[in-house]
This record gives C-alpha cells, sequence and structure tokens, in this order.
C-alpha cells in the first residue's frame, strides 16, 4: 500500500489500487463526471468540446485530455485537430499517429528484451560450473 497525494484537493491517502492520482472521494467525482460526459456524447454526437463542456460542467481542458488519454475521439469533420507529438500528423485520439506508436512501441519491446536478458545474466553471477573437459572435476566458480 502506498501514500500519495490527491491532485485535485491535495489531501493525503493510501491506496493499493491505481487511482490515476485522485483520492477516493475525487476519484468518485472525476469517475460521475466521465460517465456523464460519456452519456452527453452517446445521446449528442458530433458536439464539440464547448458544449460538452457547458452541458455537463466540465471544462474544455478536462475533456480534450480524455481525447488524449484516448477515452474519446474526435470526429473526421471535427474543426479542432490534435497533432502527433512525435512527428506532427492529426490525429483523432491519443498522443501518438498510429506509424509512431508502432515505432514506440517497437523500442519499447528491445528495450525490454535488454531488460530481461540483464537480469537473467545478474541472476546467473556467482552459480557452480562444472568442467567436463579433461579437468579433475571439481567445481569451479565465476
Amino acid at each position: 500500500m502506498g501514500t500519495y497525494v490527491c491532485r485535485k484537493c491535495g489531501k493525503k491517502f493510501e491506496s493499493k489500487t491505481l487511482t490515476d492520482g485522485f483520492c477516493h472521494e475525487c476519484l468518485a467525482e472525476f469517475l460521475d463526471k466521465y460517465h456523464l460526459v460519456r452519456e452527453y456524447l452517446w445521446e449528442h454526437p458530433g458536439s464539440n468540446a464547448s458544449e460538452i463542456s457547458k452541458a455537463c460542467e466540465v471544462s474544455v481542458h478536462q475533456v480534450m485530455e480524455w481525447v488524449r488519454e484516448d477515452r474519446f475521439m474526435l470526429t473526421n469533420d471535427s474543426k479542432v485537430f490534435i497533432y502527433c507529438e512525435v512527428c506532427g500528423a492529426k490525429i483523432t485520439s491519443g498522443r501518438l499517429c498510429e506509424r509512431c506508436s508502432k515505432v514506440e512501441a517497437r523500442e519499447q519491446k528491445s528495450k525490454d528484451a535488454v531488460r530481461r536478458a540483464k537480469a537473467k545474466a545478474e541472476e546467473r553471477q556467482g552459480v557452480a560450473v562444472a568442467k567436463y573437459d579433461g579437468d579433475d572435476g571439481k567445481m569451479r566458480f565465476l
């Protein structure tokens, strides 16, 4: 269990689970707003961020943050654009375009493989190895 500081109210709290940086009360409020926006979008598809903000009492910044988190998507005919953080291509949600996200995933997979290989090598340090090439058969330490 970890101790955290709520990013909204500043109160210290303990949690075993991921809470997006919110205490339990602020997390409940955050999720209520999210579900309210989601329901609004089901009933009013194609609404812009300012309409959503007024109808659901959520800041435009929060709506755009949810778009960046891939919780919502901009429509193709939207007048608002967001851009890939790497190459600058127009995207409808998230932080990266499809091409850049594939490159990032490939790089992450490579980093993970290197990290696993290093961990495996560290586990093997100090392991006894027997010699069978005409030696006296006694164990040697690396």
